[in-house]
């Protein structure tokens, strides 16, 4: 357990933790500030490390470059450059491309154990305050689709998770799921048996509809807004409705609208 006194201000927070030592985090960069003693100095670009150097002169052209700037008094028993090249090549590790501003060091076999357990120890802290110690994956896009006047002719349908149903998509934020649709009738539930946001979602959208269902088939036409609301409504989502909605032949519905 590591334990902090946390100072914060609007630009500037002061984090210390005991005997091992001072992180100072700066928000606004618009003036380099003043060091009196030389520390470890952190260059992020927005949560990921940029660079990493050591010493009392700051690289203007890097903070102009930087988001925020973070120093770090090291305690009496740590090489400060040692330190700064276990956190370079930990960074590295993990797919960032932060730079070293330092001359490369190499780092003394009975000074390892200790320069790597308190690299651990700035990264845990780090990573408290919001930055990244490892490369940030971006979520994949998601899909697009555009309604189309052919897309409005085609009838596409659903056999899927014990429901079934025909459905035209006449307007761009209309879904006819034609009479005769079969609805899933067990309610899934989470792992604790509770019921799930999307379960009672469906709840709540059979009800709006109550008056054209009989028996979990519906009587007549029913005007949904999205291939997401048919999915929710027949079988209580749960997977990509896209891939669920096919025509005769098997095509679904995202391969005649996703935007490529």
């Amino acid at each position: 357990m590591i334990k902090l006194m946390v100072e914060i201000d609007q630009e500037v927070t002061k984090i210390r933790f005991g005997e091992q030592g001072t992180m100072v985090v700066y928000r606004d960069l618009k003036k380099a500030p003043v060091l009196s003693q030389d520390e470890l100095l952190l260059y992020f670009k927005g949560r990921e490390a940029y660079a990493i150097d050591y010493g009392q002169k700051i690289d203007s052209k890097v903070l102009k470059e930087s988001e925020s700037l973070i120093t770090v008094s090291v305690p009496w028993d740590i090489e400060p450059k040692e330190l700064a090249q276990q956190m370079l090549e930990a960074w590295n590790g993990n797919s960032l491309k932060t730079m070293g501003l330092f001359e490369a060091q190499k780092i003394a076999a009975n000074h390892f154990p200790i320069v790597a357990s308190y690299q651990k120890e700035l990264f845990e802290i780090l990573t408290t305050f919001g930055y990244e110690n490892k490369k940030i994956k971006k979520a994949p896009a998601k899909a697009q689709h555009r309604w189309n006047k052919k897309v409005s002719e085609i009838p596409f349908y659903i056999d899927y998770n014990d429901s079934k149903g025909e459905v035209l998509w006449q307007k761009r934020n209309e879904m006819v799921l034609k009479a005769g649709a079969k609805l899933k009738q067990e309610v899934p539930l989470n792992k604790d048996g509770s019921v799930g946001f999307s379960a009672r979602f469906t709840e709540k959208l059979r009800a709006d509809h109550a008056d054209k269902i009989s028996d979990f088939t519906t009587t007549e036409d029913i005007v949904l807004k999205s291939v997401n609301e048919v999915g929710i409504f027949l079988y209580y989502a749960g997977t990509n409705g896209w891939l669920v909605l096919k025509d005769k032949d098997g095509k679904t519905i995202d391969e005649y609208t996703v935007v490529k």
